[in-house]
């Protein structure tokens, strides 16, 4: 079963013979193959023409005046943009001694005078597929390699986010108050996700206030406690948010040149929060795989809001049980005071 051939239909070839009628011989043959067609009388007419024109294939006299085959093909090897050109060379039979030296200077093959039409077509279509091929697979390669590149920094990716996650997970086993887990999470996100800025906002009494900041000042750097009453949310935003109440969705906007996203922070059906990212930076915002960690890390601090809930609610039921221990000791006091005041005669 023979092979299907490869289409070479237009490829550009430059003859270059200081003889006119072998170019024309030349021209005649391979555009009757479909091929298109240069020449070229000299080396340096020919070094000019492949500056310009970049053909696929050269077809190189060696004895020409001024500089000879073999000197065109050592400067086109020499140059970066020309030296994979294929050049095959045009000998007479009485100049085959020279092979060798047109093999030293870059030729990958040769022709000798006077030519065989079938011989020419066969030897251009070999080097032709040859070439192309070698791109082809070159063209993988680089993609191949493209592709494993990206694989490892997904993979690197991953590594750090869940990294980032046990940092978080080890920090939620002991006691720390809710500010201290935030600001680990703020600090988790910039460094997994190479984000500069972001705030985390807690619901409290229906409104959405910030608890925790990163980057607002300085890209990176945590805001004081002092700091946050400054940070407010932009009425352009409100509408935003108020969607993300009822959507309970990651929702990507741009407001007034500020490009962010807001990630929820669920606990079940409860919306406790939002994480805001800011995208408007040189890295190009936070890509999908981002988006996701960022949700891991929305669950994490739902867990550390609400563990400090718990906490907050039994210190309060601690609180009260106080007081109604306090009570009780003040009524055993006045039934003990009333056992010593004397009743008065009725």
């Amino acid at each position: 079963m023979n092979k299907p051939q490869m289409d070479l239909t237009g490829s550009k070839i430059l003859a270059v013979d200081d003889v006119p009628a072998n170019l024309d011989v030349l021209s005649q043959s391979l555009e009757a193959d479909g091929y298109n067609v240069l020449v070229a009388t000299s080396g340096e007419t020919a070094l000019d023409l492949v500056r310009r024109i970049e053909p696929d294939l050269i077809l190189l006299d060696v004895m020409m005046p001024g500089i000879d085959g073999f000197e065109t093909c050592r400067r086109l090897k020499a140059q970066e943009n020309t030296q994979d050109i294929p050049v095959i060379f045009l000998t007479a039979r009485s100049e085959l001694e020279g092979v060798l030296e047109g093999f030293l200077a870059g030729g990958i093959d040769y022709i000798s005078k006077p030519f065989q039409k079938e011989e020419v077509l066969i030897r251009i279509r070999t080097h032709l597929e040859r070439t192309r091929l070698a791109k082809d697979l070159a063209n993988l390669n680089a993609h191949l390699e493209q592709k494993v590149e990206e694989r490892t920094l997904q993979l690197q990716q991953k590594v750090r986010e869940l990294e980032g996650k046990d940092r978080i997970a080890q920090h939620l086993l002991t006691f720390h108050t809710l500010q201290e887990t935030l600001a680990l999470v703020l600090e988790v996100i910039a460094d997994v996700l190479d984000v500069p800025k972001a705030v985390v906002y807690l619901m409290d009494e229906g409104v959405f206030k910030p608890t925790a900041a990163m980057g607002i000042a300085t890209p990176k750097v945590l805001v004081s406690e002092d700091a946050l009453s400054q940070i407010t949310v932009l009425d352009a935003q409100k509408d935003i948010f108020e969607e993300m109440i009822t959507r309970q969705t990651v929702m990507h906007k741009e407001v007034e040149a500020s490009s962010f996203v807001l990630i929820p922070i669920l606990r079940g059906s409860d919306l406790l929060g939002v994480i805001e990212v800011d995208q408007s930076g040189e890295n190009g915002g936070v890509s999908e795989d981002g988006i996701l960690a960022l949700s891991s890390f929305a669950l994490q601090a739902a867990v550390a809001i609400s563990d400090a809930q718990i906490q907050q609610n039994a210190s309060q039921w601690k609180n009260q049980m106080d007081d109604v221990m306090n009570l009780e000791e003040l009524s055993d006091d006045l039934d003990a005071l009333e056992q010593f005041t004397p009743k008065r005669d009725e």
